[in-house]
């Protein structure tokens, strides 16, 4: 009984958000957000670059690697620079 009244009492905790940051495919915008899922990352640059379309891809900005799973996302460090791609943008040097 107890640690069923545990389990509703303390309810586990989502994991801390982690500083990213994220810029255009032409650099000429950079956001910082806070993100504790490759998810959550997606949705939060949606908003911050006010892209409607919902068709991105994620890639490290300084080697065009894209991030597509949750396992490679969470080896990222904080702080990893990404640039997002709409639909048709490509990744350059």
């Amino acid at each position: 009984v107890g640690a069923v009244t545990r389990q509703t009492l303390f309810p586990p905790l989502m994991p801390a958000g982690r500083p990213f940051r994220v810029s255009n495919a032409s650099r000429s915008s950079r956001k910082g957000i806070v993100a504790s899922s490759l998810q959550e990352l997606l949705s939060k640059t949606l908003d911050a670059f006010v892209i409607t379309a919902g068709i991105i891809t994620l890639v490290l900005e300084e080697d065009g690697t894209v991030v597509d799973t949750e396992e490679f996302f969470k080896s990222l460090d904080d702080n990893t620079h990404f640039m997002v791609l709409e639909n048709g943008q490509k990744w350059t040097p």
